[in-house]
Order: C-alpha cells, then sequence, then structure tokens
C-alpha cells in the first residue's frame, strides 16, 4: 500500500524530536494531498492505513498510537502508550497518557484520560461518550455518557449505559437526560472525588 503521509523536516518549536507529517495523498475529506499535518516522534505513531490523522498542532509521541478511522486534533496531545482507533475524536488541550484505549467518543477541552482507562462505544446502542472541559478519566467509559466539569472517574470504576437516555455526569450530581426530553437529577456524587486534581502530563507546559 502506498504510504498516505511522510514525515516532514519541520520540527516541532518547543520539542525539537517532534517533527510534522504531511499527506502524500488524500487521506479524508479534509485532508488533501500535501497538505501538512499535526506531531509524531516516529511512524509508530500514526497508521499508514485507514483515515486516521493527527492534525493542526497535535502532538503523538512515545508509544502512543493513532489509527482505525481516529483523529488527534486542535492541541491535543497522547502520549504513553495511548492507542486512539476505531472512530474517537481527540481535540482541543485534551491529554492522553499511558496505558489507555480510546475507541470511540470525543475527548475534548481540557479532557484528561489516563492510567489505564478504556472509552468504548455502547455493544447495545452504539453511542459513545463525551469526556469534557476538565474531566479526568482513569476507570472505563461506555455508551451515552457526557462526562463535565472537574469530574473524576477513578481507577476501576465502571460506567455502562446500555440504554439511549444520556448521563450527565458533574463533580456532585448526576443528570439524566432520556430521549422525550425529561430530567431525573441524581443528587448522590458518582464515582469522583470532589477537588481532586488531574494528574499532570509528564511534558512541560506548552
Amino acid at each position: 500500500m502506498t504510504p498516505k503521509y511522510e514525515i516532514t523536516r519541520i520540527a516541532h518549536p518547543k520539542f525539537p524530536w517532534m517533527h510534522r507529517i504531511r499527506a502524500l495523498r488524500d487521506v479524508r475529506e479534509d485532508v488533501r494531498a500535501g497538505d501538512l499535518g499535526g506531531f509524531v516522534q516516529s511512524e509508530r505513531n500514526l497508521s499508514q492505513e485507514g483515515t486516521c490523522w493527527i492534525a493542526d498542532n497535535a502532538i503523538a509521541a512515545e508509544e502512543a498510537c493513532v489509527s482505525g478511522h481516529s483523529l488527534l486534533s486542535d492541541n491535543a496531545w497522547a502520549c504513553g502508550h495511548a492507542a486512539i482507533f476505531d472512530r474517537a475524536i481527540v481535540s482541543g488541550n485534551a491529554v492522553l497518557d499511558g496505558g489507555v484505549f480510546v475507541a470511540a467518543g470525543r475527548i475534548r477541552d481540557h479532557a484528561y484520560i489516563g492510567g489505564n482507562a478504556e472509552i468504548f462505544a455502547s455493544r447495545v446502542t452504539g453511542e459513545a461518550p463525551v469526556i469534557s472541559e476538565s474531566a479526568s478519566v482513569y476507570g472505563e467509559v461506555r455508551g451515552r455518557v457526557e462526562i463535565h466539569g472537574r469530574t473524576v472517574i477513578l481507577p476501576g470504576s465502571k460506567i455502562d449505559n446500555p440504554t439511549t437516555d444520556i448521563f450527565h455526569i458533574y463533580p456532585e450530581r448526576i443528570v439524566v437526560k432520556k430521549p422525550f426530553g425529561e430530567k431525573l437529577c441524581v443528587l448522590s456524587p458518582p464515582m469522583a472525588e470532589k477537588g481532586q486534581q488531574k494528574q499532570k502530563s509528564r511534558f512541560p507546559s506548552r
């Protein structure tokens, strides 16, 4: 198969061992031959197969791998042994670190996915999570779950929503939104600790 990208000599201004990629052929609707992408440390960080891509100023480093039809964009980072695959979208200033698996959904804003976290679509509905704002996930999240604010999903925790309802998880409450518009507020806190600080990336501040 013809390679879909090459690693250029355009180095990252802060991390000179990282270099921009350039598309050698049309990769996806918004990535055409000749377009520059984000930064990689080596070819192992982005598969030459599928429509996966690293865009803008996003970075994939160390043993992190972007594959399938996934997208790493904006200023997002993937490092450690993070795996982004299938149709996952990671954007904003999100950080993925450790041995995480992100196979579906959207990770955005300043969200942090670390440890051995797993983000998957529901096996029943096919719906996928949205992790946003400054939420941190170290456990497993599946299905139509939206995690907000500074919520922390602790290691060993599992949230699996096999329904079409939307579970909105905040640091101090859970709101369930049903397809016909009714909301049910659960006042007890989710599997998170109020005020727990998000683990910082090993990389220096951008």
